[in-house]
């Protein structure tokens, strides 16, 4: 009877051990850090942009036009889709946007890039990005940097009319302006 006893009590103890094993496998670990930038604007305006940061591995490191591929569809950093909250109606790159979080994708080429703004939040990659729920795209010009940028960086600078989104990796940037939609009367 006791041998029983033990036998089913390994056979539980080992089945907890695979269950947890296979939740543990569930969540893909992330292949970058995770980057924050935030700004609030005189009117209390706040704007958050959450993104993954890969990394160059050295000044020679090619990744646009490689692992980024040119004129394709991006998640605009690394790992989960980047992702944009305002918490007022804005204007992003002359583009209305009412208050929400959204996923930014882009689709990175040499001149230009075209920067998209979706509905879809909670994205991995963009395996499920669904082009039906694009709030717009926005054409933005490709600039290029006299520094290198050896990880992925975006950062919300301030501007006297709102801020800018400016996104820079290697020597290759975009900048999107973010204005408070002036209310119509």
């Amino acid at each position: 009877m006791m041998i029983k006893y033990i036998h089913s009590l390994i056979l539980l103890i080992s089945f907890f051990c695979l269950q947890l094993n296979a939740q543990e496998l569930e969540h893909k670990p992330r292949k970058s850090e995770t980057g924050l930038a935030t700004y609030t604007m005189g009117d209390g305006t706040y704007v958050k942009v959450t993104y993954g940061r890969p990394k160059m591995k050295s000044d020679f490191d090619t990744k646009f036009g490689v692992s980024v591929p040119w004129r394709k569809l991006w998640r605009f950093g690394d790992d989960d889709a980047t992702e944009i909250t305002v918490t007022e109606k804005v204007t992003l790159a002359g583009q209305p946007l009412e208050a929400g979080t959204y996923s930014l994708y882009a689709i990175p080429d040499t001149a230009e890039w075209t920067l998209i703004v979706n509905k879809a939040v909670g994205q991995w990659g963009t395996f499920k990005y669904d082009q039906s729920k694009d709030v717009f795209r926005v054409k933005l010009p490709s600039l290029n940097s006299f520094k290198i940028f050896k990880k992925f960086s975006i950062f919300l600078q301030e501007d006297p009319e709102g801020c800018n989104l400016v996104a820079i990796w290697q020597r290759v940037s975009i900048v999107a302006p973010i204005r408070k939609e002036e209310e119509s009367e």
